[in-house]
């Protein structure tokens, strides 16, 4: 298995933020593999709708999602949506919500290929 340097999260962090709990660590990213489709259709349907309160509502819950699994740059792109849709706006929020999805399928892809 490689190092953490290689991975795209930061399984040891993750870990620690869950008191060292493998088996909690396992079952939660089962549980984000198995909803990551339904993630990413909120994102988009909440964007496809131009709803702002929606697409405020499912960055936030992504963003917590990747931040429990230590992805920064995921959880970076996450807070950017969060904060232009609360501000009202969806200037770059296509982009946003785009780049969003994709980090949302890369970590559940990552979290698929460790077992």
């Amino acid at each position: 298995m490689p190092g953490d340097e290689s991975r795209i999260y930061n399984r040891a962090e993750a870990l620690a933020r869950l008191d060292g709990d493998e088996a909690l660590f396992v079952e939660m990213a089962g549980m984000f593999i198995a909803e990551c489709d339904t993630y990413c259709a909120a994102l988009s349907d909440a964007m496809a709708a131009q709803d702002t309160a929606q697409l405020r509502r499912e960055a936030h819950t992504v963003k917590s999602l990747l931040a429990t699994f230590s992805f920064e740059s995921g959880r970076l792109v996450a807070q950017q949506l969060e904060h232009l849709a609360a501000g009202g706006s969806l200037e770059g929020a296509e982009m946003l919500t785009r780049d969003l999805v994709a980090a949302t399928r890369q970590l559940a892809s990552a979290l698929s290929a460790e077992g």
